[in-house]
């Protein structure tokens, strides 16, 4: 029949992908210069910036340790899960929960101690630093891994993430690990509206992110009308939607519809298609297909 052709074709759009034409997030988002994936940070016993002197060093990072004249002393060393690396001369150090600044402290201390070197300068620069970083996922023009160097918003990470797509609905998801849990187990901690064009942004977005957070935006959900209304098409879901509303959306019904004939096509967990006949206070769900038929006489 026409009317299950017409809802089937609709159904099917939502696994059609459109063409990953962004819309940034206007001028209303911060506009920061793009990072590297893995921007080195310096970092020494006497000279520290602040930021990123409070990263605490943990499982993954790659530290590259040197000690000022003396290249022997050089070491490139990744933290295993142990949190222990092993130095030259000194042996092994705990490095893990702690931050560059205190390892070089540390370092240099046995050095001192140990009698090898008087008054050893130690520097210390991140190679690369795994064990914070973030997740920006979802409708977002460049999704992916990024590094957590120093006090990172939420806006500011969806700025490094290039903003939100065409596609992607007016919310955000925080997903963040709980204490002492693993870092693949994620709960969701917050949503968030992004109502980007508004006067006034949401407060929630200039809160700071913590390391392993994933920030997700969904896709925009939608609902079709199709038969006997002035504008029929596909349209983004509003909350609490019902028939009454759809047909206002879709422009009203024609001289030959029917409000008393209206049919809901719902895809339904199994897959299959099934027909529901509505009236207009009946809601509709993401996805709907709501078709109006002609009156019979």
């Amino acid at each position: 029949m026409l009317t299950v052709a017409l809802a089937t074709a609709a159904m099917a759009q939502e696994s059609v992908s459109e063409s990953a034409t962004g819309l940034k997030l206007e001028n209303r988002l911060l506009q920061l210069p793009q990072a590297d994936k893995n921007p080195p940070v310096v970092i020494s016993a006497t000279d520290v910036q602040p930021e990123a002197a409070s990263d605490v060093i943990g499982e993954g990072d790659q530290l590259l340790i040197t000690v000022f004249g003396q290249p022997d002393l050089t070491a490139d060393v990744t933290v295993g899960e142990s949190g222990v690396i092993t130095l030259p001369l000194v042996g092994t150090v705990e490095v893990k929960g702690r931050t560059a600044t205190e390892i070089a402290a540390v370092f240099s201390k046995k050095l001192e101690q140990g009698q090898y070197i008087k008054n050893p300068k130690v520097s210390i620069k991140v190679i690369q630093q795994l064990s914070r970083t973030f997740s920006v996922l979802g409708e977002v023009l460049r999704p992916g891994r990024y590094p957590l160097q120093g006090q990172i918003s939420i806006l500011e990470a969806l700025s490094l993430a290039g903003g939100v797509s065409q596609k992607a609905e007016k919310s955000l998801r925080i997903l963040r690990r709980e204490p002492g849990k693993p870092a693949s187990e994620l709960r969701e901690y917050s949503s968030i509206k992004l109502e980007l064009d508004a006067v006034r942004l949401a407060p929630e977005l200039a809160q700071k992110i913590q390391p392993n957070d994933l920030l997700f935006v969904p896709q925009i959900k939608n609902f079709y009308v199709y038969g006997e209304v002035r504008k029929p098409g596909m349209y983004p879901m509003e909350e609490d939607l019902n028939v009454m509303r759809v047909l206002s959306i879709g422009g009203g019904v024609t001289d030959r519809g029917s409000v008393r004939r209206i049919i809901i096509y719902r895809k339904m967990p199994g897959g299959e298609v099934r027909e529901v006949a509505a009236s207009i206070m009946d809601g509709v769900l993401p996805g709907d297909v709501v078709f109006i038929n002609e009156r019979i006489f």
